[in-house]
């Protein structure tokens, strides 16, 4: 992660290390006391002057690590403070503890302890109002700012930022440091951590032009495998690493060479990235192994199909069907019925496609469901299909539609093409 900053100025180069390593800092200062806010002041502390320390010296040969020191030091100053004795149980004994061993510094980045999943459970934990758990997540593991998690959400980033300020502090107020969760917890906890690494997945693969941050998608692909091996009879655990890793495996092709967006039915297979779709291939069969099926297992299952299809130039349009009936059954959500209705125009024609879309309470005139009528696939299968149809005059309404809803440069110039 460190490589990606190599060229840049001293001060980006910190920001850049910021994005990419904050939930792994954050979660190491955070675990003495459970202050997230404190821990997240340390940081940004450690920033400020990293700032000013690597343009007059030059970057340490372990960012991160000098990072890590610089937060931990500033966030003992406060612990030391006389005002944080009247309001912390933290004694020198713990604040030497935590000082204790190797300093990391001197070392890889590989060095500093992760406990990211210990943080993500602590976010999760059954004290914290269900809504807030997500946001306080992408915050502070996965380094994401309010600004962001608003868009993404399609949420106020005032309500965001004042979720989050309540979220630190009932954590901050539970009275114990997070420690590893035990095996039931962690259990009990998993499908709001599930929603967190999936989350921050998804807002990264919307939200990034041409390539992800490395960060981003890659702590995604880290913390979705560790919670795989942490958890091995979880058929679900097994289902988000292999979705978010097929996912992952066709980044490469969503866009041509030159920049141009290429839809999934026109990429070429040769450049999805084999060693992630091998890895998610071996995640999907994890999941039938344990023996249960849930919502990303489905969605994966889902997924590598489409991919099948692609490289062999046949879908199996009645298995995905019944997949997505299943789905349907499990975690029902719009994405999934659009996408039901255009495997169902595939089987039974696009007429029928075009009912499924309507029964949703799609409007053409955006009067009805406001939810049906703001989602852009929706628009965008209604053209598709009113295209094959022959109704032309509407397709273009449709796709017009599409466009006013589509915020990526590239995926509008394709939309666009089709109205020339």
């Amino acid at each position: 992660m460190i490589g990606s900053a190599e060229s840049a100025d001293p001060a980006e180069r910190a920001m850049i290390l910021s994005q990419d390593g904050w939930g792994r800092i954050v979660a190491l200062i955070a675990a003495a006391d459970g202050d997230i806010s404190g821990a997240e002041d340390a940081l940004s502390t450690a920033l400020e002057r990293a700032v000013t320390a690597w343009r007059a010296q030059g970057p340490p040969s372990n960012p991160e690590g000098w990072l890590y020191r610089v937060a931990l030091n500033a966030r003992r100053d406060v612990w030391r403070s006389a005002a944080a004795r009247t309001s912390t149980a933290l004694d020198e004994e713990t604040i030497d503890r935590i000082d204790a061993g190797t300093d990391p510094a001197h070392h890889d980045p590989g060095a500093l302890p992760d406990r990211r999943l210990e943080l993500l459970a602590a976010c999760a934990h059954p004290d914290i109002d269900p809504p807030a758990r997500p946001l306080l997540m992408l915050s502070a593991v996965m380094g994401m700012t309010a600004k962001q998690i608003a868009a993404a959400m399609a949420l106020p980033a005032a309500t965001v930022s004042a979720r989050l300020t309540r979220a630190k502090k009932r954590v901050a107020g539970l009275g114990v440091a997070f420690g590893s969760p035990d095996r039931l917890d962690l259990e009990s906890r998993l499908p709001d951590v599930f929603e967190a690494i999936y989350g921050a997945f998804a807002i990264e693969w919307a939200q990034a032009a041409a390539q992800p941050r490395e960060g981003m998608i890659g702590e995604a692909l880290y913390l979705s495998r560790l919670v795989a091996e942490l958890c091995p009879g979880d058929g679900e655990s097994h289902g988000l690493a292999a979705l978010i890793h097929l996912s992952a495996a066709r980044f490469p092709a969503r866009r041509s060479g030159d920049g141009r967006f290429v839809p999934l039915t026109d990429q070429d297979p040769d450049r999805w990235d084999g060693t992630l779709t091998e890895a998610g291939e071996r995640h999907l069969v994890e999941v039938h192994r344990c023996g249960h099926v849930g919502r990303f297992g489905l969605e994966a299952a889902i997924q590598l199909l489409h991919m099948a299809g692609i490289r062999t130039g046949s879908t199996d349009w009645p298995m995905l069907l019944r997949l997505h009936d299943d789905l349907a059954q499990v975690a029902p959500s719009l994405g999934g019925s659009v996408s039901r209705a255009a495997v169902l125009a595939e089987v039974d024609g696009p007429e029928a496609g075009l009912a499924a879309l309507d029964a949703l309470g799609f409007d053409p005139d955006g009067q009805d469901d406001k939810r049906v009528s703001a989602f852009q696939p929706a628009w965008v299968l209604r053209a598709h299909l009113l295209t094959r149809l022959g109704r032309t005059d509407e397709a273009a309404t449709a796709r017009r539609r599409a466009l006013d809803l589509t915020t990526d440069p590239a995926e509008r110039e394709y939309l666009s093409a089709g109205l020339t």
